[in-house]
């Protein structure tokens, strides 16, 4: 049977969601520090009470009356749903402790992934949570839209959207990976050239023109450094070309650098 190993434990409409553990001993500890295990709703689920049962190859959740759920024979399909609640709760708390309220709303992919999109009024500023592997088109396609109603537009890429992740980083000079880390959420910088360095959530702040994080201003002004000395170069040989050409006799060689095709940061 494709078993339940996920709920929460703060109601039917909570988001503090737990994973069961694979062992019994770690399973019967859970259930007795737990006031209880419900079918989230926020992720998709019936809302209904579950119980921990151990008859089985691994512990696993039930529900403890029968009512038609998502997750009944889809057990294994609740670890992509529920996998944007534990992210949520700590990022609402990182904005309340800076004295920001926020709308929060879920954006589920084709592939069953649900990220995060978070509004803070106050500032016009947006925060993207990707927890799903995304092409850089569709990637391009939501930037777009977003920033049509927003002042600034953060993304936070997960585990599993490292490779726009590192689009962005190449475009933009710089990204802004998310991981969980105990009961927190650690923020990675990462440049261009691929490195990253992590930080607590707590060091990074929610500004107008997006988040800002140890390291990130620096990654992106090193970016627009090479980019200039790239372009310079770039102007140097199209002038030389162009005295060659002329000795010949032909027409000047022309170079035109057009800007990136994304919009900057922030």
């Amino acid at each position: 049977m494709d078993e339940l190993t996920w709920a929460v434990t703060d109601g039917p409409d909570g988001t503090a969601a737990v994973e069961l553990p694979d062992d019994a001993a770690s399973a019967r500890r859970l259930d007795g520090q737990a006031g209880g295990f419900w079918c989230a709703r926020r992720a998709g689920g019936c809302g209904g009470a579950l119980r921990v049962v151990l008859d089985g190859a691994r512990p696993a959740f039930r529900h403890t009356v029968d009512a038609p759920c998502r997750f009944l024979r889809r057990g294994a399909a609740a670890g992509h749903a529920y996998d944007h609640l534990r992210y949520r709760s700590a990022l609402t708390g990182w904005l309340t402790a800076q004295g920001l309220s926020s709308r929060v709303a879920t954006v589920t992919g084709p592939d069953g992934h649900t990220g995060l999109h978070v509004v803070v009024d106050a500032l016009g500023a947006a925060v993207e949570v990707q927890l799903a592997p995304l092409t850089d088109t569709a990637w391009r396609a939501r930037d777009d839209r977003v920033r049509r109603t927003a002042r600034s537009v953060t993304w936070l890429h997960g585990p599993e959207a490292d490779g726009v992740a590192a689009t962005e980083a190449s475009v933009r000079g710089a990204a802004l990976s998310l991981r969980r880390h105990d009961r927190g959420l650690l923020v990675g910088v990462r440049d261009a050239g691929g490195g990253v360095r992590w930080v607590r959530l707590a060091a990074c702040r929610l500004t107008a023109d997006g988040i800002t994080a140890p390291g990130l201003a620096e990654a992106r002004a090193a970016h627009q450094r090479r980019a200039a000395a790239r372009q310079d170069a770039a102007r140097r040989v199209a002038r030389q070309a162009g005295r060659w050409s002329q000795r010949a006799g032909a027409v000047p060689w022309d170079v035109r650098t057009g800007t990136l095709p994304f919009p900057a940061a922030g």
